[in-house]
């Protein structure tokens, strides 16, 4: 009895000792990844639960053409921008005072205010001679007028809608250009007022010496 506990004190911490041994020589479980939402990045860990890297699904169709339409705007955006510069340097360029934008729309409102002066007095006589002609058609009666005397007239009539078409046309014309230059001026009071008021920002930011 003796020797049967002597030899089982022996043999029991040898046999615990291989059991720990055969545990630890088994492969470890790689960590189960948590529940993770549709859509959600998936996390690659090790056999120690320490993430290795993080793999993003790809994007969904929706996605990918929200990004398109997004990259597109900003493109236009850039080139609407660019454009829009181009023009403030033309502006700048060309006018250093509102005077000179004033000075440059009256030239203009006047080249096309005489145009519609010469061609209402050109109208006027053309009524004028059509209504001599008209009068005189009326004196001869079944008679008539000679030939070229009705042509001339249906030449008149012609020319008195194509001048008043022209009238109409320049005051349109007219319209244009003052509001161009109402533009032009707007534009340049903005661009001088920012330029103004980033100067004195300017002058602090430089150092002093």
């Amino acid at each position: 009895m003796f020797r049967f506990c002597l030899q089982t004190l022996f043999v029991a911490p040898c046999l615990v000792s291989l059991l720990v041994s055969l545990l630890s020589a088994l492969p470890a479980r790689a960590a189960e990844p948590p529940a993770r939402s549709p859509g959600s990045p998936v996390t690659v860990m090790d056999n120690q639960g320490r993430v290795l890297k993080t793999l993003q699904e790809p994007p969904s169709n929706e996605a990918l053409a929200a990004k398109a339409a997004e990259e597109e705007r900003q493109r236009e955006k850039a080139k609407a921008d660019a454009e829009q510069a181009r023009k403030d340097r033309i502006l700048l360029d060309s006018y250093t005072t509102e005077a000179e934008i004033d000075l440059a729309r009256n030239r203009a409102s006047q080249a096309l205010e005489q145009q519609m002066e010469i061609a209402r007095s050109y109208m006027a006589s053309l009524a004028k001679r059509q209504a001599e002609l008209q009068k005189r058609k009326a004196e001869l009666g079944a008679k008539g007028l000679p030939p070229a005397e009705e042509q001339e007239l249906g030449r008149l009539q012609a020319d008195v809608e194509a001048q008043n078409a022209s009238v109409v046309q320049k005051k349109q014309d007219l319209d244009r250009v003052v509001a161009r230059y109402a533009a032009d001026k707007r534009r340049w009071q903005e661009i001088s007022e920012k330029q103004r008021l980033a100067r004195p920002s300017a002058a602090s930011a430089a150092p002093t010496r």
